[in-house]
């Protein structure tokens, strides 16, 4: 009885500490300063050009242009903008997992109950103190 319980606090612990890890140890560093002008540099030639066209007279005769695509150079590293957004993914991570640790135990609960009423015998007909009415009670009863 001891070890299985002991089992499932290990594998509970692992599944809410897992997560908390791996945002902890995470690779890699947030874009700089300069890999941003350079996205920037790369996207001005591409405004003005737009911008020395006529704009034609009827909106309604002609869809409007597809914008350019911007290109990035720097490498996608996903990060955290500051310390209240980790700390905020951090306490909804514990939060989600708190809020799934108590459903697990409340299910236990009423597992043991549900067991604990069989092993009783309580709703056999020929046992149980209810032989006028064999069938488990229902809410609003």
């Amino acid at each position: 009885m001891r070890a299985p319980r002991i089992l499932f606090w290990l594998v509970t612990a692992a599944l809410v500490l897992g997560p908390l890890a791996a945002a902890a140890q995470q690779a890699g560093t947030p874009p700089e300063a300069k890999d941003k002008a350079q996205v920037e540099a790369a996207a001005a030639p591409a405004a003005p050009a737009q911008e020395a066209k006529p704009a034609p007279a009827p909106p309604a005769a002609k869809k409007p242009a597809p914008k350019a695509e911007v290109k990035r150079t720097e490498p996608i590293v996903p990060a955290y903008t500051g310390i209240k957004e980790k700390t905020a993914v951090i306490v909804f991570f514990v939060w989600l997992w708190f809020a799934i640790g108590v459903l697990i135990y409340f299910l236990r609960q009423w597992i043991k109950e549900s067991d604990r009423i069989y092993w009783a015998k309580y709703y056999e007909p020929e046992e149980s103190p209810r032989k006028d009415n064999p069938m488990a009670p229902t809410l609003g009863d």
